[in-house]
Formats: structure tokens, sequence, C-alpha cells
């Protein structure tokens, strides 16, 4: 007999945020954006940005995850870190790919998105711990709150032949805060 037990998973979109504990996961595919995942055990709560651009071009202080800038202070605020708890967050990062191909800085929003996750991480002095960054594919982060773990999962387009089906999975990692 096997005994299936069904996991709350929360889909993260492009511009949200999600905060979880206890048995959630939460999961976004990123392309050239960024996933920005805090885990914070002695908190029990972790969160997930889905972030499409770098900086917005001015803050209100309302929460969002639209821009990178906005989301690293409303994931800490929603999940009700302190100043003092920063220490105790790990930090992933996964996202920023290439996924226009080209030269053109403007395009390269994947990268501009990597840069400014590291600039906004590091002026609140949270660890990162793991980055799952770049390339021209894209990833699929999961955050498992239950045991304050994540895995990055690559996807990538292959060239395949009439009639066969392919796996988008082309491997993954997995890890604990």
């Amino acid at each position: 007999m096997t005994i299936a037990i069904d996991t709350p998973r929360k889909q993260v979109g492009m511009g949200q945020l999600s905060v979880g504990a206890h048995d959630d996961q939460l999961q976004a595919l990123l392309g050239s954006c960024i996933g920005i995942g805090l885990l914070w055990k002695k908190g029990g709560r972790c969160g997930l940005a889905h972030c499409l651009l770098p900086e917005a071009p001015t803050l209100d202080g309302s929460l969002g995850a639209r821009y990178v800038n906005q989301a690293v202070p409303s994931l800490l605020r929603l999940m009700g870190v302190r100043l003092a708890d920063y220490a105790d967050i790990d930090v992933v990062l996964a996202g920023g790919a290439s996924m226009f191909g080209g030269r053109n800085t403007r395009l390269q929003v994947g990268r501009q998105n990597v840069e400014a996750a590291q600039k906004y991480l590091e002026r609140c002095g949270l660890h990162v711990g793991f980055c799952a960054l770049g390339g021209c594919h894209g990833r699929q982060l999961l955050i498992d709150c239950a045991d304050q773990s994540y895995a990055v999962t690559e996807v990538a387009v292959s060239a395949q032949r009439p009639g066969r089906a392919s796996n988008p999975y082309a491997g993954a990692i997995h890890g604990h805060a």
C-alpha cells in the first residue's frame, strides 16, 4: 500500500513573492528573471521572490517583487525578519539567464538582475549560500519549508526528432540551508 502525502506547493509567478512555513513548498520557473530564496531556520519560515527587473524607478515602500530592489525588503518584512536575525538567513539565487541572445546590453536583463540581486543582498548583509545564475537556459527553483532545503533544476530546450518526446529537465542541484 502506498500513501501519498500532498504537500502544499505554491507557484510563485513573475513579479510575485510568497512566504511559507511548515510543509509549504515554494516554486518558480525562471529565465532571465531572478529567484531570490530566503531560508530562515530559526524563524521557521522561507520566502521566494520572482523578480523581472533589477531596479524600480522609484520606491514607495509597497510590497512586491517586480523589481529586485523592492523584493529583498518585501521578503524580509513579510517573513518578520529583524535586523538582528539577518545573520540567520540563508540565501539562494537562481535564474538570470540570457534568454534573448545577442550582445545588446539592453537585452541582457538576466545579467542586470543578477548584479542587482547581489548588490542589494550585500547591502543588507545577507549571505548568499548558493547561486545557479546566468547561462542561456531556464531553471526551476523549489524551496521546501519543511526541511529548509532547495532544489534547482535546469530546464533545457533540446532539439528533438519528430514524434519523440523529450525531458526538459537537464540536471538538478539540491541543498540544505
